[in-house]
């Protein structure tokens, strides 16, 4: 791969071409072509580029996925993530911005990879959630972070429901340290209604549940959630021994 000789291509895209013939042989059923076919293209892409000119790539290409909702396809495939080879790369990239403690970066790394398990770092050497939270507390907090990071105090409260009204999740220390980063938040930012609303309803849901709780369980749940206005499916739970 000539890269510095391709006068009809720009490097960056050399690198959406090489991705995009990845999809293409992945989404044809020749997996282990494709990945043989990445794992090769990058490798020579990273010996090829200059270590300025990649770490350009690399800030476009996060930002298209993450602000611009660009290369969908490249997230949609398999697992939910980026092949390997390209996520190294790009998790190296943010992971070196994010101990530097830059924006959007932080914000990105979360986007990209705080969600789910990362192979490129099974010991989990960063806290993804304290990097959002860096994120948030930034200078350049931006939006999108404000919103991620009240969504991520609704993930925590949505799993803490799960079982209800059978039990808790998450501990009640865990609950109030949410709604206290929430209430901050609002305080602080612009909350979009609708994470507001979902919010609300959180709010009164944890409260109906710690009535019942402390009762005994002799209040009947639901009724206590029709009083507050809300409504409320159980979820299916299973115990095994």
């Amino acid at each position: 791969m000539e890269i510095s000789g391709d006068k009809q291509h720009s490097t960056y895209e050399i690198w959406l071409n090489g991705l995009g013939l990845y999809l293409d042989m992945y989404e044809k059923g020749l997996k282990k072509q494709a990945n043989k076919y990445i794992s090769s293209f990058i490798n020579e892409f990273e010996h090829s580029v200059p270590k300025e000119d990649l770490r350009k790539i690399l800030w476009r290409f996060c930002h298209e996925i993450c602000d611009e909702d660009k290369h969908s396809q490249i997230l949609s495939r398999g697992n939910g993530s980026m092949p390997y080879a390209a996520g190294k790369v790009v998790w190296n990239y943010l992971k070196n911005q994010c101990e530097s403690e830059t924006m959007p970066h932080m914000r990105w790394a979360f986007q990209l990879f705080g969600k789910y398990y990362n192979p490129f770092d099974p010991q989990l050497e960063l806290d993804m959630f304290k990097v959002l939270k860096k994120a948030y507390e930034h200078k350049d907090c931006d939006q999108k972070t404000v919103d991620l990071y009240f969504n991520e105090i609704l993930e925590q409260l949505y799993w803490g429901a799960h079982h209800f009204p059978n039990g808790c999740i998450i501990t009640r220390e865990a609950y109030e340290k949410a709604i206290k980063t929430a209430e901050m938040i609002l305080a602080e930012k612009q909350v979009p209604q609708k994470l507001v609303e979902t919010y609300l309803y959180y709010c009164k849901l944890y409260q109906c549940f710690y009535e019942y709780e402390e009762s005994r369980c002799e209040k009947d749940f639901y009724q206590l959630c029709e009083k507050a206005g809300i409504k409320y499916e159980s979820k299916p739970a299973y115990y095994f021994q």
